[in-house]
């Protein structure tokens, strides 16, 4: 507990002296430094989230000394089109970066977010040698001739970007890692305590599961403690603004590479020089919005080709009415799902309801991967699963899914034929098809009527 009181010593006295209200803009000189933590594979699963059983105190700490907000959407559930869409600011389908570790030649004229932060005289830095397990990443699907981050130090007063990827809440193949965690864990996270969502059966291997992840997220708070510790110890951090977000949703069925709200609406939390203290925000934000939200925050004019909208520093900001997201090839499974979500409402279409959610996919079946997935695939096959639970587990997929958030914030209930949500799914599907258009998806070769063809492509990449 010492030590967490030192780190947020620092922290507040960093920041105190700072108006509550002030944003940095475009006239300063002395711009901030900007540390982007980017934690994968986690949903709103803090404690300053409402998660039961799960201690985040550094997180906690940031929250209540920055902006938290509760309604951040990553522009796909899968890691690298995520990271596509972030790092070049406009959505992976436009950029064809929308499939899995595709490598494709980016377009003449696209540029990296790191590109204009050099120009304004940024050094672009990557990872921290705080971070015991390598945390600099840089799997984005399109490739341009362009080094994405520097090798060399900021002078005294350059200030930096620096992303930091912790790696800690990623499942790996074959990998212990997570029980041996636990294992050494002097108070692991008690599984009497977690909430299990109402999709998965509430069975001691669900909660052991559960909240084996749980300690994953307490040690992504602890290394966060760390990286601030030592932004601190180098005086860095007085200048710095840190935004701590997840690149997806959770490892566990429904959650990464599907497009529920566990698989797309992760955390995002931002703290530090001009940013105002103890603010909960609730409106739509998705990944490209932060993308022009740290140019904004550097005092950099929104490039052409960028499809966000900053929501700090933007005296023109207007809270949305709706984000977009995609679900395109992850590994050797070949898929396409879009979905629109609004303030209550969301509709997902998917274009491919041939292939299941649950399709086989060796990533997921290798060890350590999805280790409840045998186990619930035996329960359906038993009938021991509630048809809530069986839903996962069908042959195929809906062509529509339609979810009242605020009375079914698990997406339990498909309100797609409902003859009382038929006018509002209508407006809804309108919506998601008009932003296909004008976002001009590369992931959807020709519109028909009523119906998209999606490209097919050969020689997946694996996941690692």
């Amino acid at each position: 507990m010492k030590r967490l009181q030192l780190v947020f010593t620092a922290l507040m006295g960093a920041t105190m002296a700072l108006s509550a209200e002030s944003i940095i803009t475009a006239q300063d000189s002395d711009r901030p430094n900007i540390v982007l933590i980017m934690a994968e594979d986690i949903g709103n699963d803090l404690a300053c989230y409402g998660t039961k059983g799960v201690k985040t105190p550094i997180l906690d700490k940031l929250a209540d000394s920055g902006i938290r907000y509760t309604r951040f959407y990553t522009n796909s559930p899968i890691c690298s089109p995520s990271r596509t869409a972030l790092m070049l600011g406009m959505y992976q389908t436009s950029s064809n970066g929308h499939n899995h570790r595709s490598k494709v030649e980016g377009a003449t004229g696209l540029h990296y977010l790191t590109h204009y932060l050099r120009q304004a005289g940024y050094v672009n830095r990557l990872g921290s040698k705080v971070i015991k397990r390598k945390s600099g990443k840089t799997d984005i699907n399109v490739q341009l001739k362009e080094r994405m981050f520097d090798k060399a130090k900021p002078k005294p007063g350059q200030p930096f970007f620096q992303q930091i990827q912790l790696q800690v809440t990623h499942r790996q193949a074959n990998d212990s890692r997570w029980q041996d965690l636990r294992a050494s864990k002097e108070n692991p996270v008690k599984t009497a305590e977690i909430e299990i969502p109402p999709y998965l059966p509430d069975t001691p291997e669900v909660r052991l599961d559960w909240a084996t992840y749980l300690d994953q997220i307490e040690q992504a708070d602890l290394e966060t403690g760390q990286i601030l510790t030592d932004l601190k110890k180098k005086a860095e951090l007085e200048n710095s603004i840190i935004i701590w977000i997840g690149d997806n949703g959770r490892c566990q069925i429904r959650g990464k590479g599907y497009l529920y709200e566990d698989g797309i609406r992760c955390p995002l939390i931002i703290f530090g020089k001009g940013i105002a203290q103890g603010k909960v925000v609730s409106d739509l934000v998705s990944g490209i919005d932060l993308t022009a939200t740290i140019l904004a925050l550097a005092g950099i004019d929104l490039p052409p080709q960028m499809q966000g909208q900053a929501f700090l520093s933007n005296p023109d900001y207007q809270t949305k009415d709706y984000v977009f997201c995609a679900r395109d090839r992850w590994d050797e499974i070949v898929d396409c799902s879009r979905v629109i979500v609004g303030k209550r409402y969301k509709y997902i279409h998917n274009f491919m309801p041939e292939v299941p959610f649950d399709a086989g996919q060796k990533y997921l079946d290798a060890d350590n991967v999805r280790p409840l997935l045998p186990l619930l695939r035996k329960m359906h096959k038993q009938g021991n699963l509630t048809p809530v639970q069986a839903y996962f587990f069908r042959p195929s997929k809906e062509i529509e899914q339609f979810y009242d958030l605020d009375a079914d914030p698990w997406e339990l209930d498909n309100l797609a034929a409902s003859s009382t949500h038929q006018e509002k799914k209508a407006e809804l599907r309108e919506k998601l098809f008009q932003w296909i258009g004008s976002a001009n998806d590369q992931g959807l070769e020709k519109a028909t009527t009523g119906s998209w063809k999606p490209k097919l492509e050969e020689n997946p990449a694996r996941s690692r």
